[in-house]
């Protein structure tokens, strides 16, 4: 099961677009529908309770390259 990231973090209360996004089941960075099927690890899942961001913004991100 997915966390949610906490909407009061700065950067949320900072952004209350981004904060929209995740309270509407988006990703904050290019607003595509978070999946939790989606997520390939444990690691992953965690850090969607930090940022909100879905698996390919996740990748992007951090510069995990898939063959998908």
């Amino acid at each position: 099961m997915l966390t949610p990231p906490d909407l009061n973090k700065p950067a949320f209360l900072l952004c209350s677009s981004s904060a929209r996004l995740v309270r509407d089941g988006k990703c904050p960075t290019c607003a595509k529908a978070i999946k939790e099927s989606d997520f390939r690890k444990e690691l992953d899942k965690k850090e969607y309770s930090i940022s909100g961001m879905c698996q390919e913004c996740i990748d992007e991100t951090f510069g995990v390259k898939t063959n998908v």
